[in-house]
């Protein structure tokens, strides 16, 4: 309220104060707006029957009629929809300025000459009206005190018009805010009631079901007034990690959902995700809960790792016995080589021998149970060179050097059959070496290309000018599986064979 003038009439101000209690009664009852403001303008009336009043609501910039139950039906249809400007009257001046605008006589105003005759017509003489403002100082609209003659307002009259204004932005921004309340409330109850997930409103402190809409009603079994009347650890099937138990788990994980499993009002169990929100309500925290049926879900989920486990246990036995073949076959090859007095025999079927040894330790790293991508090159290329050099009946020296980097089945299938081609190749031809032989393997990555090299310390020999057999079925091999991954094959026979392989990563 704003500061007074002493001098005014304490009788005429109680009279005012009591008015205005019971306007501020039925603001704080959420009375209609409409029936607020015609309330307003009759009590003000009631205070001095001298005055006809009007409330003006300002939309778009024009004039929209809050409330004038007294005016004249033609006068008030004449302004209805007039735009504001500086020559419009005194509530469309008001209004386009935000100041007070006093008219003693409308006949003589030059606010008024577009709308004095419509004024004098119905008998309005004089007319004071007051910008209506929101708290941040927009104009609502303005509220006028029309007088049937001549008529300057006293001290009074000021002191009416300023403090009625006040009372009436009060009721519009009241119901505002109510509007825009309920507005919200229905659309959050539309989305809750409608919605055809399942949605609960909890206490976080004691799991108390405190809201539940229709599609909960219908999955749980229970009837809303029963499912408000319990708490969530009912349902909830208790396994040792109940409500209060798993709260602390999503305030300390800082998840938003959980699994549970629920049982309904006929006893049957479903599995469900629970995705929780806090929501403020009164001032109080909620918890906002959508749940998900995944019963089905983890039905299926269920049949597809059983069907996997089963698949794996089949192909583990499949590669099992492949493994076990080629070790047989590995063995009855070696018989051969014992059985056999022929060189080029012997030699032929230990190539054949250290091919199946290479296909038979690639399945065993690529089956023994790990992901294909967890092996290494070099889990995969070093045991495989020992076991190619166990094959010859004489000592090498073996140095093998190589990084650690992981390769596709295709490339480890390609690496470890050329590997053994050229160990192979080493091994039948420097093996004369007076000074021992060695063989060194080395590995590593440049960039997006892969490098192996394969080097002994024999006589060496050209490959291009060397005898049919040294360019037989291995080199031919070699060379065949490096266009097949793309790579390139160089080789130097100057100081012992040196073979030097690069293919794209």
């Amino acid at each position: 309220m704003k500061v007074r003038n002493r001098n005014l009439d304490p009788e005429r101000i109680a009279d005012f104060e009591s008015f205005r209690s019971g306007i501020l009664e039925l603001i704080v009852k959420n009375a209609p707006l409409p029936s607020i403001l015609n309330e307003i303008v009759l009590g003000i009336q009631t205070l001095n029957q001298t005055m006809v009043c009007t409330i003006v609501l300002i939309q778009d910039s024009k004039i929209k009629i809050g409330a004038a139950p007294t005016l004249p039906k033609e006068y008030n249809d004449a302004i209805e929809g007039v735009k504001i400007g500086p020559e419009v009257g005194s509530c469309g001046t008001a209004a386009y300025t935000g100041k007070r605008v006093i008219v003693t006589d409308i006949n003589q105003s030059p606010l008024w000459k577009n709308y004095k005759e419509i004024a004098l017509k119905v008998g309005l003489l004089a007319c004071w009206s007051e910008p209506i403002r929101s708290h941040d100082d927009t104009v609502l609209g303005t509220f006028a005190i029309y007088h049937r003659e001549i008529a300057s307002p006293d001290e009074y009259d000021i002191f009416i018009i300023t403090e009625t204004a006040d009372l009436v932005s009060i009721a519009i921004e009241k119901s505002k805010t109510s509007l825009q309340l309920v507005e919200s409330e229905k659309r959050f109850r539309d989305f809750f009631e409608k919605n055809s997930s399942m949605i609960l409103i909890l206490d976080p402190e004691t799991g108390e079901i405190l809201d539940a809409n229709e599609s909960a009603v219908l999955f749980y079994g229970y009837s809303h007034t029963e499912l408000t009347q319990m708490k969530i650890d009912r349902i909830n099937q208790r396994d040792g990690n109940g409500w209060e138990q798993k709260k602390i788990l999503l305030d300390e994980e800082g998840k938003s959902f959980y699994p549970f499993t629920q049982i309904l009002a006929n006893g049957e169990t479903k599995q469900v995700e629970v995705y929780s929100t806090p929501i403020e309500s009164n001032q109080r925290q909620l918890l906002y809960c959508i749940i998900h049926d995944v019963t089905e879900r983890k039905i299926a989920e269920e049949k597809v790792n059983a069907l996997l486990s089963e698949k794996e246990m089949i192909l583990r036995e499949v590669h099992h016995r492949i493994k076990n073949n080629m070790t047989i076959l590995s063995n009855l090859l070696q018989l051969q080589v014992v059985s056999n007095e022929n060189d080029a025999v012997k030699s032929s079927l230990k190539e054949a021998t250290s091919r199946i040894k290479t296909m038979s330790i690639l399945y065993d790293k690529l089956y023994a149970g790990k992901p294909v991508q967890e092996f290494s090159l070099k889990e995969y290329l070093e045991p495989l060179s020992k076991e190619i050099i166990s094959l010859f009946p004489f000592p090498v020296k073996l140095q093998f050097e190589a990084e650690d980097f992981k390769l596709s089945p295709e490339q480890l299938q390609a690496i470890g059959i050329i590997t053994n081609e050229l160990l192979t190749n080493s091994l039948k031809y420097a093996k004369n070496n007076s000074n021992g032989l060695t063989i060194s393997i080395r590995v590593w990555r440049e960039g997006n290309h892969f490098h192996l090299e394969i080097r002994d310390n024999g006589d060496g020999f050209e490959l291009e000018t060397s005898n049919s057999e040294n360019q037989g079925f291995g080199i031919n091999l070699v060379t065949m599986l490096t266009k097949q991954i793309k790579g390139e094959f160089f080789f130097l026979g100057e100081n012992g064979a040196e073979y030097k392989f690069k293919f794209p990563v």
